[in-house]
């Protein structure tokens, strides 16, 4: 490690090393999609870390489970109709999803309904 890269560690916003420690590990999978390259309508893989959860009450009285995922190049916003909890799936986690993106989501990110899902 040269003495350019470890200055530049020792000067750079903490949030920035961990984006950039996570592109790193979510671009070891093959055959994944990163979440900036994400299309509307097309199925997609994407592997990344669950950064916040939250249940989304509705008015028929079953609450929706939502998740945020980062990858490091950006932000994706998944849901599980019906559902309060998964077992595994808590903040920090991080997994693999497939789904079929929605360009509805909160703050105009993709939003995947009820992924296929793995726990990394």
């Amino acid at each position: 490690m040269g003495v350019k890269d470890r200055l530049r560690k020792m000067t750079a916003p903490v949030a920035e090393l961990d984006r950039e420690k996570l592109r790193e590990y979510c671009s070891r999978f093959e055959d994944v999609t990163t979440i900036a390259e994400l299309r509307p309508r097309e199925e997609h893989t994407v592997v990344g870390e669950i950064s916040s959860l939250r249940i989304v009450p509705r008015p028929d009285g079953v609450p929706w489970l939502e998740a945020t995922v980062s990858d490091g190049t950006g932000h994706l916003t998944v849901m599980w109709t019906g559902r309060r909890r998964i077992a595994g799936v808590t903040a920090g986690k991080r997994l693999l999803v497939t789904g079929r993106g929605s360009p509805k989501g909160p703050g105009g990110r993709l939003l995947i309904y009820n992924p296929r899902y793995q726990l990394l």
